[in-house]
């Protein structure tokens, strides 16, 4: 009988079973999916983030509330039934997501540039986007005249680009995406065309989600974290964050390295390891820090580490070498774009970002290397203990997060992602960290350095805490096994394989 929330449990779910409180469960879940839709639409048509301002942020809170509670309800539905609503409320969240223009972000802008940059026959890395020499290409929508300047409140001769001196810093496979997307579009498309893309890449995630949740032997269910969360539907969709390439990239990569003995005659070990290699090495060239989750391969059957991580590796170099040579033959080392200035803008060189480091009084100077060991005590954890895939990549994903405490919130929902394959809610509490932060550097709140360190302090408590509940039930499920064993001693094989462990129940069913 049902006795709380959804099990974390990354082991098989079987049953179906009738699920008690079921009508007060459909209410609220109905009911947080009618508020987290109207939120998302109310926030897509509104005021942008320099006029919604802390009231913004506010509705996002109540979104997330919406989020929380909707996931806890998907696990009290009928499992035939929840997961149908779960992605039918998904494309509701996201068609609510284009009902208007950018809120938090303008990226999809520079996208839309570098897109009609390479139609035009030029490199993107070549020149900046107020270069001279590609004055010809500016289109009316992005540069636009000073009556279009006033009505978003900017000053003659504006452009909608951020960085117009810059070059970009997007990779090879985003500049394709950016390419590819434009010359379907057409020069007349505007933003809703690169929020449409964005959507498509949710689309398709969601899927892949749920295909990896059974690949793995997990319940299905879980793919109500990411299909819910509204983070995803206000930065891969409204604001068309490329992000959301790397994410379908990222959770196809997790649903291909399943071990044998999981998904036994599917895929063999060889070229597993570099299918994975190659998506991670495709979502690296989207977004760069997806490449950390090579580590992630060790996971394969003992006395594979060395190997497996080498055919993985080998396999993401194949695809950078393809989709970077182009462009260095092109424009040589330009091809870093303003990857460099980007990290002394967000002074990681002065180590001024570290903020979790900050807070614990370690010296400046001294946060990047700290926070870099940390990172590398993820890696080492990982390379020594070996967790599922979707595991690993949480501890490694989610501690880069916590390490570097970025400010884009958009960053951490790749996490959110992972987390619904390992089924591990706690780690979702790093992309909800990063929004006070955000919202308080943007509005240039003299008190943001110390929201920041709250905030991601806060979510690392988060995380601790679900690792111990997590390690809790782990050891529990390992005592009842250990006793039905016992108690089975004598019935001979047949008894033995057909009894079912508490593992092989979900928590929320009868």
């Amino acid at each position: 009988m049902s006795t709380g929330g959804p099990a974390t449990s990354g082991g098989p779910v079987t049953g179906s079973g009738p699920v008690t409180g079921a009508p007060a469960w459909v209410v609220a879940f109905v009911g947080s999916a009618v508020v987290g839709v109207a939120l998302m639409a109310n926030v897509a048509s509104g005021r942008p983030i320099l006029a919604g301002r802390w009231s913004l942020l506010g509705e996002l809170a109540v979104a997330g509330g919406a989020w929380a509670a909707g996931v806890v309800a998907a696990f009290h539905l009928p499992r035939r039934a929840a997961l149908p609503a779960v992605v039918l409320v998904a494309l509701a969240l996201r068609v609510a997501a284009l009902a208007g223009p950018p809120t938090t972000s303008d990226d999809l802008y520079r996208y839309s540039w570098d897109g009609r940059v390479q139609a035009a026959g030029t490199d993107p890395y070549a020149q900046p986007p107020d270069s001279p020499r590609l004055a010809g290409l500016r289109e009316g929508w992005l540069w636009p005249d000073a009556a279009g300047c006033a009505a978003i409140h900017r000053p003659p001769g504006c452009t909608r680009l951020n960085r117009p001196p810059d070059r970009t810093i997007y990779p090879p496979v985003a500049e394709g995406w950016f390419a590819a997307i434009y010359r379907l579009a057409g020069v007349g498309a505007r933003a809703k065309s690169w929020q449409v893309a964005g959507m498509l890449t949710e689309l398709g995630a969601l899927a892949v989600i749920v295909v990896g949740l059974r690949r793995w032997g997990r319940d299905d269910r879980w793919v109500a974290l990411y299909a819910l969360c509204p983070a995803a539907a206000l930065e891969l969709v409204n604001n068309g964050h490329v992000d959301g390439l790397a994410i379908l990239l990222t959770a196809a990569a997790l649903a291909v390295v399943v071990p044998p003995a999981r998904a036994p005659g599917r895929i063999p070990g060889v070229w597993r390891d570099v299918a994975f290699g190659a998506l991670v090495g495709g979502a690296a060239l989207v977004k760069l820090y997806p490449v950390l989750l090579l580590v992630a391969v060790v996971g394969t059957p003992r006395g594979r580490r060395l190997p497996a991580l080498a055919r993985a590796g080998a396999a993401a170099g194949v695809v950078a070498a393809a989709g970077y040579l182009p462009h260095v033959v092109a424009v040589g080392p330009k091809v870093l774009g303003y990857l460099p200035d980007y990290l002394r803008e967000e002074h990681y060189d002065k180590g001024g970002r570290f903020l979790l480091a900050n807070a614990v009084g370690i010296p400046a100077r001294w946060a990047g290397p700290v926070s870099a060991l940390v990172l590398a005590g993820a890696v080492a954890w990982v390379v020594a203990r070996r967790p599922p895939a979707p595991d690993a990549a949480c501890a490694l994903m989610g501690t880069l997060f916590l390490t570097v405490t970025p400010v884009q919130p958009w960053y951490a929902v790749s996490l959110v992602a992972v987390a619904a394959i390992a089924a591990r809610p706690a780690w979702v509490a790093v992309v909800v960290a990063g929004y006070p932060y955000f919202f308080a550097v943007i509005l240039d709140s003299s008190q943001a350095v110390g929201i920041g360190q709250l905030a991601y302090g806060t979510a690392g408590a988060v995380v601790v805490l679900g690792a111990l509940v997590h390690r809790w039930r782990g050891t529990r499920r390992a005592g009842s096994r250990s006793q039905e064993q016992t108690g089975h001693e004598g019935t001979g094989p047949q008894g033995s394989m057909n009894c079912t462990t508490p593992s092989a129940v979900p928590a929320t069913t009868t």
